[in-house]
């Protein structure tokens, strides 16, 4: 009974132990925000489809839950997020470009202005 009790009390330990070292959204998207910006000269096409699938994953995520978040971690993540939609404007890549105004035709409220950078660089989609 004594050894029941200890490996129920190691796998709740465990369990504890890689919940709470899980990042937390705003250093998850400054993460991948920090690898695209690294790389982004040399993405290929497909490279930049893959990232916006993360991106939107990302950002889905926050949408879903940005009441959870302080001011300050909603500035943090709107900051990664505006810092991509830059890179992604910047590369060219329509592929890039087109998942980015996706992104933002759902988040008008969370990304004002975004859209008028990517209009002033004439990447963005007329309404």
């Amino acid at each position: 009974m004594k050894r029941f009790f200890a490996l129920m009390l190691m796998a709740a330990v465990a369990v504890i132990a890689m919940t709470s070292c899980k990042e937390t959204l705003p250093a998850r998207f400054d993460k991948f925000v920090g690898y695209v910006e690294k790389r982004c000269d040399k993405f290929s096409e497909d490279d930049w489809k893959k990232a916006n699938a993360q991106f939107e994953k990302l950002v889905d995520e926050y949408t879903q839950n940005r009441s959870s978040y302080n001011a300050d971690q909603q500035k943090q993540i709107r900051s990664a997020i505006t810092k991509y939609v830059g890179l992604a404007a910047k590369s060219g890549i329509k592929s890039a470009v087109d998942a980015v105004n996706g992104v933002i035709e759902q988040l008008p409220s969370l990304l004002e202005g975004i859209g008028n950078f990517l209009k002033d660089l004439g990447l963005g989609t007329e309404e």
